[in-house]
């Protein structure tokens, strides 16, 4: 899925694994803020396993936290992209 970032560059969002910084990024917060929002829903969302959110966790962090909002995509469209 094809986004434009801030400078109107475009940017193609892919569903797939990402570490905690990457997420902390995506959020535009920092990692410790991040990793307290995680803490709060560790049982939905699960452990890490190693240093990677697999794609079905970083699919549950968009459906707590909602789709970060550099990507203009619904959860929807992420879904059916997990689907598929």
């Amino acid at each position: 899925m094809k986004n434009q970032d801030d400078d109107g560059k475009e940017e193609i969002f892919v569903l797939r694994p990402y570490t905690h910084k990457e997420l902390a990024q995506l959020y535009n917060v920092c990692w410790l803020t991040f990793q307290r929002w995680v803490k709060r829903n560790e049982k939905r969302i699960g452990k890490k396993q190693g240093h990677f959110y697999h794609i079905h966790q970083v699919l549950k962090i968009f459906k707590i936290y909602g789709i970060p909002k550099r990507f203009k995509i619904s959860l929807q469209e992420v879904e059916e992209m997990f689907r598929g």
